[in-house]
């Protein structure tokens, strides 16, 4: 990957952008992968551990349009509408 930048910088701040900018790429395809491991039908403790989010957060989604199934006791989600769901959350 080559980066220009266009203004008069050290070196070392150069490679410092580049390693942040490579940290981040990364963290994104980390990210990007843990969506794609869901299962089809995944329970709240699941969605929450593959996810790394609380309580507060899934219940806050579910307030603001994360779909749900109903399935005996527990709530399961489609894998599907928790990916649209994420896709519609980015800016």
């Amino acid at each position: 990957m080559i980066i220009t930048v266009p203004i008069e910088l050290p070196q070392e701040i150069i490679e410092e952008i580049v390693q942040l900018t490579k940290q981040r790429i990364k963290e994104e395809q980390s990210h990007q992968t843990k969506v794609n491991e869901i299962p089809p039908y995944p329970t709240r403790k699941q969605l929450k551990q593959i996810l790394k989010i609380g309580d507060s957060r899934l219940n806050n989604w579910i307030m603001n349009g994360l779909k749900t199934i109903p399935f005996g006791k527990e709530t399961r989600f489609d894998r599907e509408d928790v990916k649209q769901f994420l896709n519609d959350l980015k800016i």
